[in-house]
């Protein structure tokens, strides 16, 4: 007996722990925007003119899907929020937001928590290509510019500008060591499972005590007729 308690105690201390590690841990399910699509995670856009634009004007499936179920679907004003509130609502939990991540990741440094920054995912979304500067054919200054913004990187001035107004994403260094909350949603599988034992159980039980009725009778009337003969032999 002894042995099989230590056995069960470890048994459930090694499965308290998984759960633990599972629930602290981000989900490995979402790569993709395909993935994003099928998922349960609400979507939001940040409310730019430019956002606006190409969300509504995506011809490409996926994106085009995106924008008809999750962000402007049938009968509801489309999802474009500020910066600001959608990255409040990632912190909340099962929620995307599509934002410029240089900007957005101040208000992820003002508002997160340690141990959330570790487990934001980044999806590109975007289809761009880097912006050119355009010149008039055969001029002069074509040259000029080429070497200005050649010298303008590899003296560092771009990197120091980008520093200055965009944000890096925030360094998870606490990763574990908060504690998360648990939505009903995710209990429901370990609840519906309880829920059907009890129901088997009472089941079981109303069986047993109709078969324990039983038996009690038949043991009566056996003892009765035994009585009986005893009775008529005397």
């Amino acid at each position: 007996m002894l042995i099989l308690f230590l056995s069960l105690m470890f048994l459930y201390t090694s499965y308290s722990a998984n759960i633990v590690a599972l629930l602290q841990s981000s989900s490995s399910k979402i790569h993709t925007l395909d993935d994003l699509l099928h998922s349960r995670l609400k979507f939001a856009v940040d409310d730019t003119i430019f956002n606006r634009y190409y969300f509504s004007a995506a011809t490409e499936p996926v994106r085009k899907a995106i924008y008809q179920t999750k962000i402007a679907p049938p009968g509801v004003t489309p999802r474009f929020i500020s910066m600001e509130e959608g990255v409040k609502n990632i912190q909340k939990g099962l929620f995307a937001f599509h934002m410029e991540i240089g900007v957005g990741y101040k208000f992820v440094s003002k508002y997160f928590k340690e141990g959330e920054k570790c487990g934001l995912k980044e999806i590109p979304f975007l289809q761009v290509i880097d912006p050119w500067i355009g010149v008039r054919k055969h001029s002069p200054y074509k040259e000029m510019y080429k070497i200005g913004f050649k010298r303008l990187t590899e003296h560092g001035l771009q990197d120091r500008e980008n520093l200055m107004f965009y944000s890096k994403r925030p360094r998870c260094t606490n990763q574990g060591a908060n504690f998360i909350s648990v939505s009903m949603v995710d209990c429901y599988p370990a609840l519906l499972v309880l829920t059907y034992g009890v129901i088997v159980s009472l089941f079981l039980l109303i069986i047993e005590i109709i078969v324990h009725k039983r038996n009690q009778i038949i043991m009566k009337m056996s003892c009765k007729r035994r009585v009986m003969h005893t009775e008529v032999a005397e």
